[in-house]
């Protein structure tokens, strides 16, 4: 076997679990996430949550400016609360984090907040179908 293959054999070795891991992860939050739109009680904000080639997708929109975001990739943390799950998107230094409750599934909170970590939006949201 020459250096070359030897080379490529333990590239491939070393990434593989880093690909596994991404992976299994991202099957994870597939198999525990809210999917579907929600909106705030007073009508100004909407999301909706979806998955998109095993990546956790988030389009927000505020009815009041006009202003839309998509953002892409999803990680869910750890919390100490069993029953609360969390997802954060990162948009440059701000952090959009949607929690949910899967005993309560038509809420989800969404929660921003700013590179220094102050929170400037937390709203409840319910599911609507259209």
């Amino acid at each position: 076997m020459n250096f070359r293959s030897l080379a490529l054999a333990a590239i491939l070795g070393l990434s593989a679990p880093v690909v596994a891991d991404v992976a299994i992860r991202q099957a994870a939050i597939a198999q525990s996430a809210p999917t579907g739109s929600f909106i705030d009680n007073n009508g100004e904000w909407e999301i909706t949550l979806w998955f998109e080639n095993g990546t956790y997708q988030y389009y927000g929109e505020n009815y009041y400016s006009g202003d839309t975001l998509s953002l892409s990739g999803a990680r869910q943390t750890r919390n100490s609360n069993p029953g609360r799950r969390e997802y954060i998107w990162d948009n440059g230094a701000y952090e959009y984090l949607v929690a949910w409750q899967p005993s309560d599934p038509d809420f989800v909170r969404l929660q921003v907040f700013d590179p220094n970590g102050r929170e400037i939006l937390n709203r409840l949201m319910e599911r609507v179908y259209y």
